[in-house]
């Protein structure tokens, strides 16, 4: 959100879904992914920062399919990303 000049808002919100998952959003006001690309945000090396090394989603993304989840982004209608992220729910177990 570097490049925003106006208000840099994060949301942060999370949920279960109806599958018996949990379902986490992270939206930022920032100036946006490329829809065209999107999956390709989530491949080794793929950055679009300067100093980016284009990691941190591929590493993210791998975590989560690890625990039986699910790792996406879409973009904004008005601007920025939302990426959403899924966890199944374990009977039995408590946080």
């Amino acid at each position: 959100m570097i490049q925003v000049t106006g208000p840099r808002e994060l949301l942060i919100s999370s949920g279960a879904d109806d599958s018996k998952s949990v379902v986490v959003l992270v939206r930022d006001s920032g100036a946006g992914l490329d829809s065209k690309s999107l999956e390709r945000f989530f491949e080794p090396f793929y950055t679009t920062k300067p100093q980016g090394m284009g990691m941190g989603l591929a590493i993210c993304r791998s975590i989560i399919e690890v625990h039986d989840g699910r790792l996406w982004a879409t973009t904004n209608e008005d601007r920025g990303t939302t990426f959403h992220f899924t966890l199944p729910i374990v009977e039995g177990t408590r946080a």
